[in-house]
C-alpha cells in the first residue's frame, strides 16, 4: 500500500515538472498574440514612415529639379537682338512679359540659355515660356515650359510639361525696392532685377506645399 502510494505522487510529480496546465497554455497563447501585435503594428508603422520620407523626398528632388530649370533659363535672360524673325525691326519688341491671370501666373522672355544648333538658321537666343495647362478631370495643373529659337513665329518651338502635380504658380518681379505682380518690356525698357517664384504643388498624400525662390537676373542688375 506504502509502495502504491509512493508510486502515484512520484507519476504526479513527474506530470506537473514536465507538463503544462490549461491557464500556462491559454496566457502563452495570450501573451505570443501581443507580442506578435506590436511587432506586427511596429513593422508597418515603420514602412509607413518610410514610405512617407521617400514620397517627400520625391517631392523636393522634383520641385528642385523643375527651379534648377528656370534659374538657369532666367539668369540668360537677354533683351531680344536682331535675330531670325519675321518682323523687320526689334527695336520696340518684348522681350520680358509677364502676366497675372486671376491666381496664376504666366511668364515669357528670351533667354540665352539654350544651346544653338549647328548649320541652322535659328538663333542662339530662344524665347522662353513658363505657364499652367489644366488637366482632365482634375484640379491639378502641368507645369509647361516652352522653347521657341525662331523668335516671332508662335508656330515654331517645343512645349513640354517639367511638373504634374501643380496647384499654383506665382511669379512676382523685382523693381527697384518693390515687387510688382506683371512685367512688360515695352513699357519698363528693361528686364526685372530679380523673379520671385512660388511654386504650390501637391504631395503623395494629399497635402500642398509651397516652394519658393528668388532668382536674379544678372543683366537686369
Amino acid at each position: 500500500m506504502k509502495a502504491k502510494k509512493i508510486l502515484k505522487l512520484h507519476w504526479r510529480f513527474l506530470i506537473s515538472d514536465k507538463g503544462f496546465t490549461l491557464l500556462e497554455v491559454i496566457l502563452a497563447i495570450v501573451i505570443g498574440s501581443m507580442v506578435l501585435t506590436i511587432l506586427y503594428s511596429s513593422f508597418f508603422q515603420v514602412i509607413k514612415a518610410k514610405d512617407s520620407v521617400e514620397n517627400t523626398l520625391e517631392l523636393y528632388h522634383e520641385t528642385s529639379i523643375v527651379f534648377s530649370k528656370m534659374t538657369e533659363d532666367l539668369q540668360a535672360a537677354y533683351p531680344r537682338g536682331m535675330v531670325y524673325s519675321d518682323l523687320t525691326s526689334a527695336g520696340s519688341l518684348p522681350y520680358f512679359i509677364g502676366k497675372k491671370e486671376g491666381d496664376q501666373s504666366t511668364l515669357s522672355f528670351t533667354s540665352l540659355s539654350r544651346e544653338p544648333s549647328t548649320n541652322s538658321k535659328d538663333s542662339d537666343q530662344a524665347e522662353i515660356g513658363y505657364y499652367l495647362e489644366p488637366i482632365s478631370k482634375s484640379d491639378l495643373f502641368f507645369l509647361m515650359r516652352r522653347e521657341n529659337p525662331r523668335i516671332g513665329i508662335d508656330s515654331a518651338g517645343t512645349q513640354y510639361p517639367i511638373c504634374e502635380r501643380v496647384v499654383e504658380l506665382n511669379m512676382a518681379y523685382v523693381s527697384g525696392e518693390e515687387l510688382v505682380d506683371e512685367w512688360d518690356s515695352t513699357l519698363t525698357g528693361s528686364l526685372p532685377r530679380a523673379v520671385e517664384i512660388q511654386l504650390t504643388v501637391r504631395g503623395h498624400g494629399g497635402e500642398d506645399v509651397t516652394f519658393s525662390s528668388l532668382i536674379l537676373i544678372p543683366v537686369g542688375n
